[in-house]
């Protein structure tokens, strides 16, 4: 298996996990990019059998790169991003037969729950139990990636969307 990762913090944590739970070099590769260009990185997430990304800029381009992947959200102090990831999720596996849509759900969580000061074990237990139901589904998962992504394509662009909106909302 082939793990990209940027280079710094990211890629550092990878190859500490990697030494803390022995597996040789062979078993598990790691491979530290630099920054990319949005074209290079465009390319690195079509290439990826999965994506993990943070932010809302990568989230997008994870959607249109037709890929399954785990979105990490910013946190809010509020916890208002809780309520964001699960409209999204709610969305995104609407499509999904109820046990595609609970792997890609349970795995979201674990993830976005993992670096909670206040989750220690039982969310690094979360993650690691929620890891293969999704990976089971991945073909599945495949699948639905490119259709949503090709549904998005066939969308009007935003900015006629807004100006319908406020021509409805002026009226």
């Amino acid at each position: 298996m082939w793990i990209v990762a940027p280079e710094g913090a990211a890629a550092a944590a990878l190859e500490e996990w990697r030494r803390s739970h022995h597996l040789e070099s062979g078993a598990l590769e790691l491979f530290a990019v630099p920054f990319l260009a949005q074209d290079r990185y465009d390319e690195l997430l079509w290439a990826c059998d999965v994506n993990f990304v943070r932010g809302e800029d990568s989230f997008v381009r994870a959607q249109w790169a037709g890929r399954p992947f785990v979105w990490q959200i910013y946190p809010r102090d509020d916890g208002a991003h809780w309520v964001k990831l699960a409209a999204f999720l709610a969305l995104y596996t609407a499509d999904l037969d109820r046990a595609h849509a609970r792997a890609v759900t349970e795995l979201w969580e674990a993830w976005n729950h993992r670096d909670e000061p206040s989750a220690g074990e039982p969310a690094r237990t979360a993650l690691a139990s929620a890891w293969p139901g999704f990976s089971a589904r991945r073909e599945a998962l495949e699948g639905h990636a490119r259709a949503w992504s090709r549904r998005l394509s066939r969308q009007r662009e935003q900015s006629a969307q807004l100006v319908d909106f406020a021509d409805n909302v002026l009226k």
